[in-house]
């Protein structure tokens, strides 16, 4: 998988020798510590005894992290109820940078990548009554900025801190990147204050003139629950899995509670634990929305490419930057042609043997709160880095470089997903007891014996066929670009069932 400048970046995790003076213990390392069991506390003591330093015991299904020193590792591995062993590894968002007191006014027109699901034709259904657990980076101390409180469930939002997966409820929004805002954004809107240099690229304003504007989401009616999970370095996949346990026992509590996981981000494999975790969640009736990855033709990530997990790679619309250098396309009407507008991203990633891709969904150039992103240098060139991580705070004339860019058109698989879990919450708002908890879990290393659940076959069958091509776009640099998926050149699986559209995935609910 790949994620660097686009955030979706396999970040290589290169092991350093360490030389140890004589006498000296080797330092201990994270790991993940499968069972077939939730652990018991006896359990957990003889871990304790073999070596383990337990951090966090698993609730919902069987295992633990803990950090274990090289030279006892066998000792662990040989207790009776132990299945796996494996080393904590680390995850990595999916987004690419390329790139008040009264309520804002609606938008002139409905942007594109609501236009181009036909979400104008809800029916109605905006996802009320459904919460969306956002496992992602956390969010800025002023989100209130861009999110209306309403939508945040704050009561339930934690973190999950670094290796091992330590909870404090206090740190889920002393956010590492401005990621999460932009994904919980998609879902449920966000307040867009307009300013000439917004968006990043593209000359003037764009919605055609200043002011403070209402965007809506897929599903606005939907609540966001907020579960910080990564560090700048990345998504340890034990902070991972402890989010995802925490949302499992969240539907137990609340049995006709309907709940769906967005995970924007992924990785190279499927940890058994991580299979685990996902396996009881979906087994409590959570449903789980993954993106399939940035990495192109290198394949899809984990857990997205796990069959009873709902994947999404990225398309955009064939008219994007048309009007360039006026930024306002993306709120020009989308023509009523289907498929016909939609191509699929270079850097959506394709399905490879033992992976399963499911659908598409917007994921190119789309405006969302990015704060603190820094594109250029003072002379207006184009800086090598595209984010301030430690800018918190909006550009006053008085601070010009606190954070030169609210708000950025954004692409990756990222974004698909969470459009794919405003679906699925539309979904879930007409019939509240849809889920995959009847999907097949097979075995690990056995990807033939996994299979989708009825809610995700609904979703599937609802999709729109893409055909294979190759089509020009406009790049946002005005270059011509082209994008090509599934024909002579490019024949890799890249749309999997095909496009979503509201109106289709709303009527396939009985």
């Amino acid at each position: 998988m790949n994620r660097g400048v686009r955030i979706f970046a396999l970040v290589a995790i290169l092991s350093t020798l360490v030389a140890f003076p004589v006498g000296a213990a080797p330092a201990a390392k994270g790991y993940l510590i499968g069972s077939a069991a939730p652990l018991t506390p006896d359990q957990v003591q003889q871990l304790q005894g073999a070596g383990a330093s337990v951090v966090h015991v698993y609730v919902n299904f069987g295992g633990a992290s803990a950090t274990i020193p090289s030279p006892k590792l066998s000792a662990v591995r040989a207790l009776p109820f132990v299945t796996s062993v494996n080393e904590d590894t680390i995850r990595q968002l999916d987004a690419i940078t390329v790139a008040p007191s009264q309520a804002p006014p609606d938008l002139p027109l409905t942007p594109y990548w609501l236009d181009l699901i036909n979400a104008e034709n809800s029916g109605g259904y905006d996802g009320s009554g459904v919460w969306v657990a956002v496992l992602d980076s956390g969010f800025y101390p002023n989100w209130r900025d861009y999110l209306d409180p309403d939508s945040i469930l704050e009561e339930y939002a934690t973190a999950f801190i670094a290796a091992n997966g330590n909870q404090n409820k206090n740190q889920w929004d002393v956010g590492s990147d401005p990621h999460m805002m932009a994904v919980a954004a998609t879902i449920v809107g966000y307040t867009f204050v307009d300013d000439t240099n917004e968006g990043g690229w593209g000359e003037g304003y764009a919605t055609g003139a200043a002011g403070t504007y209402d965007v809506p989401g897929v599903a606005s009616g939907a609540k966001i629950i907020p579960i910080k999970v990564c560090e700048p370095i990345g998504c340890f996949g034990s902070a991972i899995n402890a989010g995802v346990d925490y949302v499992t026992t969240l539907k137990k509590e609340n049995e006709d509670q309907p709940i769906v996981i967005n995970e924007s981000l992924g990785g190279g494999s499927l940890d058994a634990t991580e299979k685990a975790a996902i396996d009881a969640a979906l087994s409590a009736g959570v449903v789980m929305v993954a993106s399939a990855g940035n990495s192109g033709n290198a394949g899809m990530g984990f857990p997205g490419a796990y069959e009873p997990v709902i994947s999404t790679g990225a398309g955009g619309w064939r008219d994007q930057w048309n009007t360039l250098p006026d930024k306002t396309w993306w709120l020009d009407v989308v023509p009523e042609n289907g498929v016909d507008e939609v191509f699929v991203a270079d850097f959506s990633s394709r399905q490879l043997t033992g992976q399963y891709l499911d659908v598409v969904s917007t994921g190119r150039f789309m405006l969302l709160p990015y704060p603190c992103a820094n594109l250029y240098t003072k002379d207006g060139e184009v800086g090598a880095h595209t984010n301030v991580r430690t800018c918190a705070s909006k550009a006053t004339p008085d601070n010009a470089h606190a954070a030169p860019f609210q708000y950025l058109f954004l692409s990756g698989t990222s974004f698909s997903a969470p459009t794919i879990s405003g679906i699925v919450a539309l979904m879930l708002d007409k019939d509240g007891s849809l889920n995959n908890a009847d999907a097949a879990f097979g075995t690990l290393g056995n990807p033939a014996s996994w299979g989708p659940g009825s809610l995700e076959v609904l979703l599937e069958n609802s999709a729109t066929d893409i055909p294979g091509e190759s089509v020009v776009t406009t790049f946002r640099t005005g270059v011509p670009d082209t994008e090509c998926w599934e024909t002579t050149g490019c024949t890799l699986e890249a749309t999997g069932h095909g496009w979503v559209f509201v109106d289709d995935a709303l009527t396939a609910v009985p």
